[in-house]
């Protein structure tokens, strides 16, 4: 039984008191105007102080220079419509107020990048306490823009501004006073691409020139930097791969016939990748951002070499017209690079000159020109030998063949002449053409070296024209 009186006895206080709960929203509400601003006096600055806390930078648009943030704000001001007397009212001091049912200060962000902007603001209630203070807490998505300045990117800081005002009142009616003099970062939760690095809060007074009253507001700058990690591995590294292909053209062999070609390849992948670093960028054109100088400087460095490569084919096959390497070069190339670079050649037979014709040679006992027949002689007949008319033929036949005899051998020694100024001029086109092609491979070698030093110091030249590089703290 006497449970059942505690229970009863509960049971009324609690109704009671949502029976003075019900009654006092009826009485703080029935007379009261949300549209009117809630001051003592018409003449009266009603000082509304506004806080806010960053939880999460959501997105930087570099592209569209939009910044999405995740904010928390806190308004507070003093309502004199909203005052009871506690002790009348069952001692009850605070009491939660639908926020659409009281007046809330206009309080926008100025540079705000979204359209549909009241739906980004939770609507939620307003905390009032019996002597008229008003605290509203709400948690907001807000688009901001931001003014992004590519020419460091990816080594880039940006710093974006929030510009939080009223828009309808001036500081004469509302006066807009920060919470703090730092920004809450309490329940922040750190971003994957970028750093926060400070968060300041001011509060300015600005007059326009529409008005002559001061309108007060509170800016929030946050400054972001970006974490490079990902366009390192993703942009700068294939590009350094890349380049770094397309200068061992230099190294391939000119008999290949691929050194062009891989150039030309290297060149299309760059161009894609460049294109894709366009795509994520805004198409403005007051500064270059410093990745796209630094494809810009290698691509051109990768086309030099390209023609470059031609220069050096040229150079190898040149061999095959015959003309020797002038003397300037070839002291060049032998006595200066191919001794800076190492390159241990072959000692060139400069004794070798240009065939000459062949000595006259004695003459063959069987040489057309001493035979009889082919120069007829007045012959004599003398003695008995000759009377015989059967040794006289016999003569004759051998005369006959000693002659063709003759005539062989004379075509066998033109052959061997001819034969051997021919080997004389393969060895000297040999000569010649092994000159060209050790030139060539030595220019081709220092080439190399001369492109691998300028692709070095290209990358660390204008990657670290950022104030803020960090390539080895990513």
């Amino acid at each position: 039984m006497e449970m059942v009186k505690i229970v009863f006895l509960v049971q009324t206080f609690l109704f009671s008191a949502t029976c003075s709960e019900v009654s006092l929203h009826r009485a703080l509400l029935s007379t009261y105007d949300r549209t009117v601003r809630p001051a003592l006096h018409h003449n009266t600055s009603l000082s509304v102080v506004f806080g806010l806390a960053l939880t999460q930078i959501i997105d930087v648009d570099e592209r569209n220079q939009v910044l999405t943030t995740n904010c928390w704000l806190s308004l507070q001001w003093h309502d004199s419509h909203l005052i009871w007397n506690s002790t009348a009212e069952e001692n009850i001091t605070v009491i939660r107020l639908p926020a659409e049912t009281i007046w809330k200060p206009d309080i926008i962000l100025y540079n705000n990048a979204d359209r549909q902007y009241n739906s980004g603001v939770t609507s939620t209630n307003a905390i009032v306490t019996a002597d008229g203070n008003v605290t509203w807490l709400s948690s907001a998505i807000f688009k901001s823009s931001c003014a992004i300045n590519v020419e460091y990117f990816p080594f880039d800081e940006q710093k974006c501004t929030m510009k939080f005002a009223s828009w309808t009142y001036d500081g004469f009616q509302v006066n807009l006073i920060n919470s703090g003099d730092t920004t809450d970062l309490s329940n922040y939760v750190a971003n994957g691409e970028w750093d926060l690095v400070a968060a300041e809060v001011e509060r300015n007074v600005v007059y326009y020139s529409c008005c002559q009253e001061p309108y007060p507001d509170v800016t929030y700058h946050l400054i972001l930097r970006r974490r490079p990690l990902f366009y390192v591995f993703n942009l700068i590294l294939p590009c350094v791969l890349i380049t770094g292909i397309a200068l061992m053209s230099f190294y391939m062999p000119s008999d290949s016939g691929e050194k062009v070609t891989l150039g030309i390849t290297t060149l299309l992948s760059m161009t894609v990748f460049l294109m894709v670093i366009g795509e994520s960028m805004p198409p403005t054109s007051e500064k270059l951002p410093l990745i796209g100088l630094y494809y810009g400087v290698t691509i051109s460095l990768v086309s030099f070499a390209t023609g470059l490569s031609v220069v050096t084919l040229n150079l190898h096959h040149r061999g095959m017209r015959g003309r020797r390497i002038p003397p300037l070069l070839k002291y060049l190339v032998y006595k200066v690079l191919a001794k800076m670079l190492l390159i241990r050649l072959e000692q060139d037979k400069s004794s070798i000159t240009e065939p000459k014709p062949p000595a006259d040679k004695p003459s063959s006992p069987f040489s057309s020109h001493q035979c009889g027949i082919c120069h007829p002689h007045p012959v004599h007949p003398q003695g008995k030998g000759w009377t015989d008319r059967a040794s006289l033929e016999t003569l004759l036949s051998l005369s006959v063949v000693h002659c063709s005899v003759g005539r062989l051998v004379d075509r066998v020694q033109a052959a061997l002449d001819t034969h051997e100024r021919r080997l004389a001029d393969q060895d000297r086109r040999e000569e010649i053409t092994m000159e060209w092609k050790h030139c060539a491979l030595v220019i081709d070698r220092f080439l190399l070296w001369v492109f691998i030093v300028a692709t070095i110091s290209a990358t660390f030249g204008i990657l670290y024209m950022s104030p803020h590089t960090q390539l080895f703290s990513l």
